[in-house]
């Protein structure tokens, strides 16, 4: 789930994220998901990550049930 998470930033990002996001899924659940979004200044206890990795996946429920309806 960070994965989807740090997705979220990458609007945001500044260069460079491609290579920290390929780290990311390289390293899997090998390391606490706090080291795994530390290096896109994300943190799990920040109310903020919630909201915005939240409405990642409502865009796409969003956009599944439009396609559904279509």
């Amino acid at each position: 789930m960070p994965g989807e998470f740090a997705l979220c930033g990458y609007e945001e990002a500044e260069t460079g994220f491609q290579e920290k996001y390929f780290d990311l899924l390289k390293a899997g659940g090998t390391k606490h998901h706090s080291e795994l979004l530390a290096p896109f200044g994300l943190s799990a206890v920040d109310p903020d990550f919630w909201k915005k990795g939240l409405s990642v996946i409502e865009r796409i429920i969003d956009e599944l049930e439009a396609l559904e309806e279509a």
